[in-house]
């Protein structure tokens, strides 16, 4: 059943790609906050952005909510702390692979599994956006099956207000795992990445998803191999939410 289940995800991720291709180019802003709930998000949805930002002279800005503390749930005994400090410490590689300065990510301490609007972590986070006052703001697609993913997503949205001038996007890192069909195809943007580009973000993939915690499985967690796949894909495909 998963064979097949799988061989379905792979049919559907190419068939998006080939709808893809005709799609408009993502026009960059000045200033860009990407929101991702767990570290290895914004590198999984967002590298050739963070990178052709840079590139261009655009301040980049991430914001981590979660440290992934539950990425090992169930499977040995690490402690959370050490969990998070090492999973932060790829993420802060990963940043360094891309040339995202370490003065521009952010790492809150939203719970691993239990995002919400009513965690403490949301006045923090309130307060960091009126400081960086961004052009424009990525956040995870609605249809990412993850309820961590939609509670991000559903958190910027009410801090910044539907009267906002901030531009609002959604990137892909789940979407290309589950059976979503429902695109909304008018509003979708692509970022093609060159060659530095694409081997930058595979490279910061590795970065998360090689180094493993003394149980011997990575320390981000086992990932699915169609999954991971998807992401490595040399587009990366966004949706103007607003």
């Amino acid at each position: 059943m998963d064979k097949i289940k799988n061989i379905i995800r792979q049919i559907r991720i190419q068939i998006i790609r080939i709808l893809s291709c005709g799609k408009r180019r993502l026009l960059i802003k000045e200033r860009i906050l990407i929101i991702a709930p767990h570290p290895d998000d914004e590198v999984l949805g967002c590298s050739g952005l963070i990178q052709r930002s840079l590139k261009e002279g655009k301040r980049v800005d991430v914001v981590i909510l979660s440290g992934g503390g539950e990425s090992h749930s169930g499977c040995c005994s690490i402690d959370e702390k050490e969990l998070i400090g090492s999973r932060r410490a790829l993420s802060r590689t990963a940043a360094g692979i891309l040339g995202l300065s370490l003065n521009h990510l952010h790492f809150l301490d939203y719970p691993d599994d239990e995002i919400s609007f009513d965690c403490p972590e949301t006045r923090k986070l309130r307060i960091l956006i009126d400081k960086l006052r961004p052009k424009a703001i990525f956040i995870p697609h609605k249809g990412e099956g993850w309820n961590d993913h939609l509670a991000a997503g559903d958190i910027m949205k009410k801090l910044i207000g539907k009267d906002s001038c901030v531009e609002l996007y959604e990137y892909c890192v789940w979407f290309w795992y589950y059976n979503t069909w429902n695109i909304d195809w008018k509003n979708a943007c692509v970022l093609k990445m060159n060659k530095q580009e694409h081997t930058a973000k595979n490279r910061a993939i590795d970065a998360y998803i090689q180094p493993v915690a003394p149980c011997g499985r990575p320390w981000s967690g086992v990932l699915p191999k169609v999954f991971v796949g998807a992401n490595r894909w040399r587009g990366e495909l966004y949706f103007r939410e607003r």
